[in-house]
């Protein structure tokens, strides 16, 4: 496994400036948010040639590209970042967020990224049953987009989400999408008062990629891994149970005001965690 950062710790930091810090500290790689301030799509060729020349000189891999959230987005949500969403009932919202979302399959494609990770939307609590099958549809017309360009795609999910735990993907899974698996979020799982080994068992090679936060009484804040309740140890070996190979992502946006001191600690805690 290697260890990875996300960039939303760095909201007050140019992109370029994030990945020379997240280099500097030791890690691998580094998880590019795909909304503002780092990099909301659509990227002017310039603009991306300029992210992987700063990618290459600072030797750090893209662990996954996050297209959770576009905050990018400036009309009819009043700054919701999910949506709009693959789920949206609106048909020109919901095709938008589809186009972005293969935007975000040709830059992983382009910046050699394994990964994307996307979310559901928001629930709708009256429409249910049909914003789950308009976003069965999506992932359908994206799974096949991504296969063609060799790009695995992992669905994150969180509380307040039309898929806000790991059973509902894993039921989304089961129309056996090749290419879709899961981004196991830690905190999210840990919220929302699952086992955390059992989940990693239920899913096996379909964790695509992982997020690392810790969590203290079930209370969704994104912690510094070892500052909450989560038992990192059997977390690590569970996912060496299945074999997992691919990153260790911390992800601690609450710590924007001190990206560079809380994702410091975070390396440390998860370099002595796999040694």
């Amino acid at each position: 496994m290697n260890i990875g950062c996300s960039s939303n710790a760095f909201s007050n930091y140019s992109l370029t400036s994030s990945i020379e810090i997240i280099s500097k500290i030791g890690y691998d790689g580094i998880e590019i948010v795909l909304d503002e301030p780092h990099a909301f799509l659509p990227l002017q060729k310039n603009e991306i040639t300029k992210i992987k020349e700063s990618l290459s000189k600072n030797n750090l891999l893209v662990s996954n590209l996050n297209a959770n959230t576009v905050l990018g987005w400036k009309n009819d949500f009043n700054g919701e970042k999910f949506e709009p969403s693959l789920s949206n009932s609106n048909q020109k919202l919901r095709s938008w967020r589809i186009e972005y979302t293969k935007q975000a399959i040709d830059l992983a494609h382009f910046l050699n990224s394994k990964s994307i990770c996307i979310t559901s939307g928001l629930i709708d609590v009256e429409n249910t049953e049909q914003c789950l099958y308009l976003f069965r549809n999506s992932l359908i017309e994206l799974g096949e987009y991504a296969e063609k360009k060799n790009v695995l795609i992992a669905i994150e999910y969180e509380p307040y989400l039309l898929i806000d735990n790991s059973e509902k993907v894993l039921k989304l899974l089961s129309n056996d999408f090749k290419n879709i698996g899961l981004n196991f979020d830690t905190c999210h799982a840990e919220v929302t008062k699952e086992n955390l080994s059992k989940t990693i068992s239920s899913f096996g090679q379909k964790i695509f990629h992982t997020h690392i936060s810790d969590c203290k009484n079930n209370v969704h804040f994104h912690l510094i891994p070892g500052l909450g309740d989560i038992n990192f140890n059997e977390m690590y070996h569970s996912l060496k149970n299945i074999g997992y190979d691919g990153y260790l992502t911390a992800e601690l946006y609450p710590y924007s005001d001190n990206p560079e001191e809380a994702t410091s600690k975070a390396f440390i805690y998860l370099k002595n965690l796999m040694n």
